[in-house]
């Protein structure tokens, strides 16, 4: 019997393997290739990719959100092809082409005891900043991941995950699972840019309501638990640094109801910051502001 999931993971696996006798500093020049071909052959969600363009950079000419665009779509595919090569990668080649500018605050901070909430964001490299964070802290990150379509897609990616220490729990897993991550020091890593329910939270994102998972900063502040938000932006020769900012819990609404909402606005804020400045390298294939 035909199994489309069956065929799709054989030419996923297929492709992945080709990448991996590709050595990493060369992926780049695969990646032109294959983003000339999705822009201009198939040129999936590129209408996508330049409305939110549109909206976020008004002030922008048509020439440069075209020229954004393209940019957009070559980032992605050095994200992918470079997602396919980190499980042939090592602990030491991940630690030679990253760099991370406030590695001593996280570690004050977990040295605190009361675990962490690590929100990043699709942007830069996301899953190799996963890898890279749980290498360097020397500590098992847990990270919320969304179910996928193809079961065998899923158990690859949880396999690439959890190769190098950390833990992949699917989304919508038991809250007290989450608590007793925190309680024990844990550290949880979320993708928190991921568009909403329609009539879930609003908060502000360039200028636009957005809806948002207000989830997280719940159990933060249930947990008093420290939040970080961390991104990896690759650079002009293709290493990467990482960033990280608090995300403080101090000077909250008194309204218990409005403590979540703020405390997003703040993340989505600092991810705001990066975008405007590297603005090529956010996932704009994503379509946040459907509704």
């Amino acid at each position: 019997m035909f199994n489309k999931n069956k065929y799709e993971f054989f030419f996923f696996r297929l492709f992945a393997k080709l990448i991996t006798l590709i050595s990493f500093e060369r992926i780049k020049y695969i990646a032109k290739p294959l983003a000339l071909l999705f822009y201009y052959v198939i040129p999936i969600r590129k209408k996508i990719v330049i409305t939110n363009l549109s909206l976020a950079f008004p002030e922008y000419s048509k020439k440069r959100i075209e020229q954004i665009t393209f940019e957009n779509y070559y980032n992605f595919a050095c994200t992918f092809l470079e997602m396919l090569s980190i499980p042939s990668l090592t602990n030491a080649y991940i630690n030679s082409i990253a760099e991370c500018d406030r590695l001593d605050l996280i570690n004050e901070t977990l040295s605190k005891g009361k675990g962490m909430i690590l929100f990043t964001a699709h942007f830069g490299n996301w899953e190799l900043g996963a890898v890279y964070y749980g290498i360097i802290l020397e500590k098992q990150i847990t990270i919320l991941a969304k179910r996928q379509r193809n079961r065998f897609v899923a158990n690859w990616l949880k396999s690439m995950r959890e190769k190098f220490g950390n833990r992949e729990i699917m989304l919508g897993v038991s809250v007290r699972e989450l608590f007793r991550t925190l309680n024990g020091g844990g550290i949880i890593g979320i993708v928190g840019d991921q568009r909403g329910p329609r009539k879930g939270m609003r908060v502000n994102f360039f200028n636009r309501p957005t809806a948002v998972f207000p989830g997280a900063a719940s159990i933060a502040i249930k947990n008093n638990s420290p939040i970080m938000v961390v991104v990896m932006e690759r650079q002009p020769d293709h290493s990467f640094k990482t960033y990280v900012e608090e995300i403080p819990l101090t000077n909250l609404p008194e309204d218990k109801s409005d403590k979540p909402r703020e405390i997003i606005q703040r993340y989505m804020t600092i991810l705001e910051n990066h975008v405007r400045r590297s603005p090529a390298q956010w996932f704009w294939m994503h379509n946040i502001w459907k509704y």
